[in-house]
This record gives C-alpha cells, structure tokens and sequence, in this order.
C-alpha cells in the first residue's frame, strides 16, 4: 500500500482487504468441506466415487455459467453491494447442504454455492486492484489469494473434528455457512473504489479507451491477448491437478496410507495452510520487485511455481513413507500457493483497467469449464481403473503444461512491451 496515500485512504482500503479476505476465507471453506466429509457424503446419499466426483461438477457448473455474467455487472454496478449477494447466495446454499435429504437436493446445493462464489473472485481482485497503485498489487493480491490455504484448511479441520466428534455433516456445512450472512451484512455498504483513469502495465494496453463502460463484445478483444490467455490456460492446466487434489486427497490418505480422519485432514490443512502462508506473500514480494525492471515478472514466478511442482505432486502420492511424502506436500502447497496471486496480478496488468473483472470473470469462466468442471469425476474414473495413487502421479503431468503456457504468457507480455 502507498505510503505516501492519505491515513483515511490507507484505513479505507485496509478495512477493505480484510472484508474481501474474509469472504474469500469462507468462500474457500465453504466449498472444501465437502471434500473432508467423503465417507459421510457417499454413505448417506448411496454415491459412488463418480458420483462424489461429481459434486465438484455441479459446484463448477454454476460457478462458470454465472460468472461471465457476475464479471459483467460487476463492471458496471455497486462491486460491494453485489459482492454482499454473492455471500449471501453461496452461504444459504451451504446451509441447504446440511438440510437437504436426497443427492439431487445436494447437486443442486452445490450448483448454488458456486453461483455465489463466482463473485468473489471475480469481484475481489478487481476491487484491491483498483483500490492500490499497480506497483504494490501483488503484495496486496497475495494477502486476498490467502483465503484458500486459510479456508481451504479451515475446510478440511472443520470436517475431520465433525467426523472425530461424531456431529455429523449436516452441523458441518451448517457451521461454514451461517458465518457468512453476517459477513455479507459487513461487506454492502462499504464505499466502491474508483476505477483508475490512467491505466498501468502491458504499453500496448494504454492506447486503449479505458473510460468507456465494458460491452458484452469486450469478452472477444480479451480473448484475442496472447499474455492473458496463456496465462488462463496455465491456470486451466493447473486446476485440473488441484482440483482432484482438494477432492480427493483425504480418501486416499485414510485409505492407501493408513492415517485416521482427522490425521488425513490435519495433515492436508497443515501443510496447504503453512505452504499457502509461506508461498502467496512471497510471490507477492518477488513478483512486484521484479516487475520493476521486468514486466513479465509475475508470468514468470507462475512459471516456475508450476514447473518445481509437477515433481513434488508425484512424490507426495507415490512415495509411501510420511517421511517423504510430507514434505513434499508442503513443498507442492508452497509453489501452487505462490502461483496463485502470481498468475492473477499478471491478469490485472495484462487487461484494460475498465475490463479487469471481465477478465476474471472470463479466465473463471475457462478454467472451471476446460479445467475442474470434468477433471474430479475423470479422476475418479481413472484412479477406480488404475489405483489412486497412480492417477494422481499421471495427472501431475499437467503442471508442466502449466509452467509452459505461463512462460508463453511471460514472452508475449515482454515483446508488447518492448
């Protein structure tokens, strides 16, 4: 944040970033528990590993049908105020998780979930973006991508102590869920900031009009920019691996390496939240001290990010000894975690000021349909053919994709600017 801003602004914007934290925070919470209550899901609803699969589906189908549409209004209304809908959407639909009776009310739960939190990642960085100068963007950015190691293990701790304590899952998505109608009450009136007048970051974007409202064609021109579809892609590539991740990694350390409930979920809280707290304020450092001299530097650390872990994900499911596969997870959370705001601070500087939560919102809209939409129950599919284990160490393949495609977005955005 710039020092050299007014007390009354920096406090402004502070309260800001900890209102969209936290509703990122729930966000992830509330769309990960439900990957910690497997064993209860599959038993009470009669669901196959498929068909657990699927929930992520239907929870992805929403998300990517709303937000072009979410991206849309939101460059044009109140961002606050329809964030404060989002919440509430998303929140009731997790309540409604815990209620309902049959799979087809918990598909259409989990369809809901997703409506809503397609706002907060289309709303949320583009709020913070515009509420900061471009040259601490990334820092600011990393603090906002905290909210998955933080709600993502929140998730998971949430489901293993309902599973330990024998609760049940309804008092579980009942718990992550009613937090957020106060959050949201919290988030609606506050101030909406200005959409910046002098654009920053790719050269080539400055000779664009960045006054004009957005129009529905503006979804093309973003599609036509080399640097911002590379960069969606890496992040495709890499949804695809994590997705299954998150879904499916407590059912596999229960069963193939032997630890209880509660040690499955610890183990993958613990080291997503330590590795997200380590990974995601670093790339935020890194990358905006080297976007002084390299414009590309975020596309770059995305790069890197995807490349070291594609190996560490195959070690953390084909080694059997806790000795090794432990760390190696910490090590695999670490580098996605720092990918993550890299990757998005090069979306904000790689777009049209007056276009950025289009951007998103068409980027979510992507990498949910060509990443994670299909990749839970595929996954599920091929590991019930070949082993967990081994579909995991095959699927990590895809995050040398991902480094490629960040690279490629790194050299675009370098010869734009030269």
């Amino acid at each position: 944040m710039d020092a050299s801003a007014p007390k009354s602004f920096r406090a402004r914007t502070r309260i800001l970033l900890a209102l969209v934290l936290a509703a990122n925070v729930l966000n992830y919470l509330d769309r990960q528990v439900v990957s910690a209550l497997e064993a209860e899901l599959r038993a009470a609803f009669d669901l196959d590993k498929m068909a657990f699969g699927a929930l992520w589906s239907a929870f992805t189908i929403g998300y990517m049908t709303f937000a072009p549409a979410v991206g849309y209004a939101a460059d044009r209304v109140h961002r606050p105020r329809l964030l404060a809908l989002c919440i509430l959407v998303w929140s009731a639909a997790t309540c409604a998780s815990g209620l309902v009776t049959t799979a087809a009310g918990l598909y259409a739960a989990r369809f809901f979930i997703g409506v809503g939190e397609a706002g907060c990642l289309v709303i949320g960085p583009a709020l913070l973006a515009d509420a900061v100068p471009a040259h601490v963007r990334g820092r600011v950015l990393s603090l906002f991508y905290l909210g998955m190691p933080v709600g993502g293990a929140a998730g998971y701790l949430l489901g293993g102590s309902v599973r330990h304590f024998g609760y049940g899952y309804t008092v579980a998505f009942l718990v992550a869920g009613l937090p957020g109608i106060l959050l949201a009450s919290a988030v609606a009136p506050r101030p909406d900031p200005r959409r910046p007048v002098q654009p920053a970051g790719d050269p080539a974007v400055r000779a664009l009009e960045h006054r004009r409202p957005p129009a529905p064609r503006d979804y093309l021109r973003l599609a036509r920019r080399t640097s911002f579809v590379a960069i969606v892609l890496a992040q495709t590539f890499a949804v695809a691996v994590l997705a299954p991740i998150l879904h499916y990694a407590v059912g596999f350390f229960e069963t193939e390496r032997g630890l209880s409930p509660l040690a499955a979920t610890a183990t993958l809280a613990g080291t997503a939240l330590v590795g997200g707290l380590v990974g995601a304020p670093m790339a935020g450092i890194v990358g905006d001290r080297l976007a002084r001299t390299r414009p590309e530097a975020h596309a770059l650390v995305a790069a890197f990010g995807y490349a070291a872990a594609a190996p560490l994900v195959a070690l953390v499911f084909g080694a059997p000894s806790p000795w090794v596969f432990v760390p190696a997870l910490f090590g695999a959370s670490t580098l996605l975690f720092a990918c993550m705001p890299a990757v998005n601070t090069q979306i904000s500087l790689a777009v049209p000021d007056n276009q950025r939560a289009m951007a998103y919102a068409l980027a979510v809209f992507v990498l949910h349909l060509l990443g994670d939409m299909a990749a839970p129950p595929l996954f599920g599919r091929f590991a019930d053919a070949v082993g967990t284990g081994r579909a995991f160490v095959t699927f990590s393949v895809l995050l040398a994709a991902a480094a490629f495609a960040a690279f490629v977005s790194a050299r675009a955005m370098r010869e734009r600017t030269e």
